[in-house]
């Protein structure tokens, strides 16, 4: 399915970054260090499981989230 790490990441962005700026600029530059550019991927983007890990992960840190079953 293609377009979720695209999702999964706006989702991130959105609820965690609440509309602050900052916060907002804080998620962003964690997923670069996490070898993540938010930029690079689109709706359209080829999804890859090993990024998906990643953001479930960072996502469960910030927001408490339970990963996908």
């Amino acid at each position: 399915m293609a377009g979720l790490v695209h999702k999964e990441i706006q989702k991130l962005i959105t609820e965690g970054g609440k509309s602050d700026p900052m916060t907002i600029s804080f998620i962003r530059t964690k997923l670069m260090l996490k070898g993540i550019d938010p930029d690079k991927w689109g709706p359209t983007s080829e999804d890859s499981p090993e990024v998906l890990a990643i953001i479930e992960r960072f996502s469960h840190a910030l927001l408490g989230r339970r990963e996908r079953q």
